[in-house]
């Protein structure tokens, strides 16, 4: 018996002592394409004003819903992280005449567009009932409550709005290739086209991603 226990503790201890190698070779990461990160600025629509900053949504109250209204480092598009991005601001004319804001990313060839476009829709699905307490960069604080998601008609967009007493926000994000947009068109009222607004920002991915590819 007494030899039986020394033999365990003997391997006990051996094994305590093994050492395990690991390859340390660094692993190569996946290339930024077909969309390249210096490309990001050419996701913007012609209608960004150089020099134009927009009052961003800065914070959004409950966390776990900020991504439906925040405009500063928008978690959809940081979600995964971009190897570029980039963002613009302009005042749509007539009619409600909205400000509308563009953000872009742009990723290496392992991003999944559709997962990303899913995301917003599990956020949806969780959020639908919730108060968004937002606060905007200049201190205007806003309290909004989700509006029936519409289809898009899209695998690639998700579309959302919320309204306040205020501001009323029509939304829609992006997502193909290795890149994603989000669009935010605040007004008065909701009811803005933000969904021609979407079909133009995948017409650009389209376009850049099958130009480089």
């Amino acid at each position: 018996m007494g030899r039986r226990v020394a033999a365990v503790l003997l391997a006990l201890l051996l094994a305590g002592c093994t050492r395990v190698v690991t390859d340390a070779r660094p692993q190569a990461e996946s290339p930024v394409a077909p969309i390249t990160a210096g490309q990001a600025a050419d996701l913007l629509s012609e209608h960004v004003q150089k020099g134009s900053d927009g009052n961003l949504f800065a914070t959004v109250e409950p966390e776990e819903c900020a991504a439906l209204a925040r405009e500063v480092d928008p978690p959809f598009i940081f979600s995964a992280t971009p190897a570029a991005h980039d963002g613009g601001h302009w005042n749509a004319t007539g009619g409600a005449a909205p400000s509308i804001e563009e953000m872009v990313g742009v990723y290496r060839t392992d991003f999944d567009a559709k997962a990303a476009v899913e995301e917003v829709t599990r956020t949806l699905g969780a959020c639908h009932t919730a108060e968004l307490v937002v606060t905007a960069l200049e201190g205007e604080v806003i309290h909004a409550h989700l509006q029936p998601a519409p289809d898009s008609g899209s695998p690639h967009i998700a579309l959302w709005s919320f309204t306040a007493e205020q501001w009323a926000c029509d939304n829609a994000f992006v997502a193909a290739h290795n890149a994603a947009i989000e669009i935010t068109a605040c007004a008065r009222t909701n009811g803005y086209d933000v969904l021609s607004l979407a079909k133009e920002a995948l017409m650009r991915i389209d376009t850049l991603a099958n130009r480089t590819a």
